[in-house]
Order: structure tokens, then C-alpha cells, then sequence
């Protein structure tokens, strides 16, 4: 079964917006190369706003067009928890590295 590594965020949109998360997601994210299905880039939409909003954000990424963009944007699915050992990654990465 192909799986892709993501992650859940639950938002109060009077607080942030679908919109300033896509930013800090593209301040942080370079998806400019291609990768496997576990390692992918991905955005998920709940509305047909949402979609619009992540396309747009992919093509200020890609500066219109003069740059290759390796992102699926997608309606969201199902969302399986990971195993206990991937929870709280950097955390735990912090406290052993702290030992």
C-alpha cells in the first residue's frame, strides 16, 4: 500500500487562515524536485476555496510558471495516525540529543 507521510492541522479560521498556513508551509518547503509517494509534497483542500488557495500558492512557487513545481493538491481522505515513535519527532529528537 503507497502511504504518504503528512501531517494534521486542525484550525480555527478566525484565528489563521487556510492561507497564512499555506505561507509558513512555503517559507519552510522547497518542493522543487521531484520524490517518492511516501515523501511527496502534497497540499489537501477541504472546499473548493481551499483548492483554489493551494493552487495559487503553488504558482507563486513556481513564479508563474518559470519553475517547476512538484506539488499534488488534492480533496482530503482518509487520515491514519502514525506510530507512537512518530509523534512528537522533534521533541524526541531535542531530549535524546540532550542526553
Amino acid at each position: 500500500m503507497d502511504a504518504t507521510e503528512a501531517f494534521l492541522i486542525e484550525f480555527d479560521p478566525s484565528v489563521i487562515t487556510y492561507e497564512e498556513i499555506l505561507d509558513q508551509w512555503a517559507d519552510m518547503h522547497a518542493p522543487f524536485y521531484p520524490s517518492s509517494c511516501q515523501y511527496r509534497s502534497a497540499i489537501f483542500y477541504s472546499n473548493e476555496k481551499q483548492c483554489n488557495t493551494a493552487k495559487s500558492k503553488i504558482e507563486e512557487l513556481g513564479k508563474g510558471g518559470q519553475r517547476k513545481v512538484y506539488v499534488d493538491v488534492e480533496p482530503v481522505s482518509a487520515f491514519y495516525r502514525a506510530e507512537e515513535y512518530h509523534q512528537d519527532f522533534l521533541d524526541k529528537q531535542m531530549s535524546s540529543s540532550a542526553i
